[in-house]
């Protein structure tokens, strides 16, 4: 009787230990949440990027979401700080918005190496997104990727049509600046640095923005051309997050007058009060440009009758654009007087000037 009730016994808890086990079967560990992420954003350093959280999650009242720093490589910035640190604080999840935000002016470009410890920012900036139920556990998680790049540096007065931007400074006794613009990238925080070639320290600097070229940059005679290769960079704990190549070329003062130069004495002689007989036709020497190499473009800018406007609408004055030279038209009705020219020279460089012409009419 004892063992029939014991094998009674032994079925039962084994109907029950089975019931309870398939039981626990069928409701199984949480699902798997596909989370879709872009492979990769890309931004400048100062930009803030916004990536919108998938409708897998956002449809999701039972969980939350977090972020990890864990795949990021853990450089050290300075003073202690270290890159993950930053990266916290850089990306945030916008719950009410729904986005990820990345404020890059956090952060340093990628790639870019301190000029204080050495130390390297990775190429790109890796994160996990967690997504969790109440109690804690992952139902889902995915890395994304971002890369920060330098940001831009303006130069004002700079031409920038070229590769490299770049300006013609004439010498002078005077300070040449430039003033360096930031554009979209903050400053807080920043200071500026200024590579240059060795030996030019002392005749280049930047301050408060701009840079200054003394006095005497360049060549010490002021006769020949010297350029200067130059790299603003800003430097955010020591750690560069924008840039830019400029390069100033100083040119001796262009002479520009009717007569002519001797370099070798520095000597001048000007030939621009001429006496030339009224109603007859006229061609002038070409102007002296020195150094010649500089010339490019002439061009009239107005005629006047003893200080009297002239109208010169029917063009009996005018100018060769390529020489310079001035040809007064042969004209019957012309006034007895002194016709004051004023030409513009436009050089190789950009730079304008201008010289006059005096040319004094009487009858024969």
């Amino acid at each position: 009787m004892f063992k029939r009730f014991f094998t009674a016994l032994t079925v039962v808890s084994t109907l029950l230990s089975t019931t309870l086990s398939c039981q626990k079967d069928t409701s199984g560990p949480e699902p798997t949440i596909e989370i879709d992420l872009p492979e990769n954003t890309g931004m400048s350093y100062g930009q803030t990027a916004n990536i919108p959280i998938p409708s897998s999650l956002s449809t999701r009242k039972d969980i939350t979401l977090s972020l990890g720093f864990e795949q990021t490589d853990n450089v050290e910035i300075s003073g202690g700080v270290k890159l993950r640190d930053q990266l916290s604080k850089a990306v945030t999840v916008d719950e009410k918005e729904q986005t990820i935000v990345i404020n890059s002016s956090t952060l340093y470009p990628n790639g870019a190496r301190s000029t204080t410890n050495d130390n390297k920012i990775p190429d790109s900036y890796t994160v996990t997104l967690f997504a969790k139920t109440g109690t804690g556990e992952t139902v889902g998680k995915n890395d994304f990727n971002f890369t920060v790049s330098e940001g831009t540096i303006g130069i004002s007065g700079a031409d920038v049509s070229n590769e490299i931007p770049f300006a013609y400074a004439l010498y002078s006794d005077n300070i040449t600046t430039y003033k360096l613009e930031t554009l979209d990238v903050p400053t807080q925080g920043t200071t500026w640095h200024l590579s240059h070639s060795p030996g030019e320290s002392n005749s280049v600097a930047i301050e408060n923005s701009t840079i200054q070229f003394s006095a005497d940059a360049g060549d010490p005679h002021k006769n020949s051309e010297y350029t200067y290769d130059l790299r603003p960079v800003l430097l955010k704990d020591g750690f560069p997050v924008a840039s830019t190549s400029f390069r100033v070329v100083f040119i001796p003062q262009v002479k520009f007058f009717f007569g002519m130069y001797y370099p070798d004495m520095d000597l001048t002689i000007n030939l621009n009060l001429l006496h030339i007989a009224l109603g007859n036709g006229y061609l002038s020497a070409e102007p002296m440009i020195y150094p010649e190499n500089y010339k490019s473009s002439f061009s009239l800018q107005s005629v006047s009758l003893d200080d009297a406007t002239f109208d010169n609408s029917a063009a009996i004055f005018s100018v060769n654009p390529q020489t310079g030279a001035i040809t007064v038209k042969k004209d019957d009705t012309l006034k007895a007087g002194s016709y004051k020219i004023i030409l513009k020279a436009v050089t190789t460089t950009g730079h304008e000037f201008q010289t006059d012409l005096t040319l004094v009419m009487s009858p024969l």
